[in-house]
């Protein structure tokens, strides 16, 4: 399993102002789920270069950003004192092994970053465990439906050795309840999706970049009914989806 650490030390700079990652209309998606309150101690999973904590800081008392990737971290603590965010600390960690004790964190929330979890159980389990009883959790991540995973998850792959898997919206409710948590709002939130500006994030080059749009562009069925991609002034758009969950962690 390739390290995820290996997929992003070069390419923090771009997570910091991607357009899915840095979107005003993304980011109040997260602060709507996770009905933050000012007391809050936050805790944001795999928090990258800080675009999710630092949509949740203004709403609390403190946010906790975590992430495997020391560059990411450095992007994010440049972006905090350019904007002199002064309720957030940074810590490396592992999502699996969360260095954290049991009923710590008023709110936990993890952002496109599940899909490269090798421990889906683990990092749910952890999850659960530092959330203070009574208090919810908050997982966004792709989840596009089947037979468009299908697709989508060769381009992945390849776009990113570290993908693992993207969970449909109907996974990810029995994984969630199966570790004790009760889903009081899980929908799958389907977008416009730019290719081109997907393939930047991850610096992929033109010839790679190429082969992945005409695996996009070929898919059949289903798949297509739902990929609708279609080329616009020469750029590739199709559909790419992300489930918007709130998970309870019972009193």
């Amino acid at each position: 399993m390739p390290d995820v650490r290996d997929s992003f030390r070069d390419v923090a700079a771009n997570y910091s102002k991607s357009t899915f990652h840095s979107s005003s209309t993304r980011l109040q998606e997260v602060v709507d789920l996770a009905q933050p309150k000012r007391g809050d101690l936050v805790l944001d999973v795999a928090t990258g270069t800080g675009n999710t904590a630092f949509a949740l800081a203004p709403h609390v008392r403190r946010v906790i950003g975590l992430d495997l990737t020391r560059e990411m971290l450095a992007e994010a603590r440049k972006v905090a004192a350019e904007r002199q965010i002064l309720n957030v600390d940074w810590v490396i960690g592992d999502a699996e092994r969360l260095p954290f004790q049991d009923d710590t964190f008023d709110i936990y929330s993890v952002r496109a970053a599940p899909h490269h979890f090798a421990n889906v159980d683990a990092f749910i389990g952890e999850a659960f465990r530092v959330l203070k009883p009574d208090r919810d959790g908050i997982f966004i991540d792709c989840a596009p439906p089947l037979p468009a995973r299908d697709v989508l998850h060769v381009v992945e792959v390849r776009r990113d050795p570290s993908h693992v898997l993207s969970l449909t919206v109907e996974e990810w409710v029995t994984r969630l309840e199966h570790a004790g948590f009760e889903v009081e709002a899980a929908e799958a939130r389907e977008l416009d999706w730019n290719y081109e500006d997907w393939m930047g994030n991850q610096n992929i080059g033109p010839e790679l970049s190429a082969q992945l749009a005409e695996l996009i562009e070929a898919a059949e069925g289903e798949a297509r009914v739902q990929l609708h991609p279609e080329r616009r002034e020469g750029k590739l758009w199709h559909a790419y989806w992300h489930a918007l969950i709130r998970a309870h962690k019972p009193g």
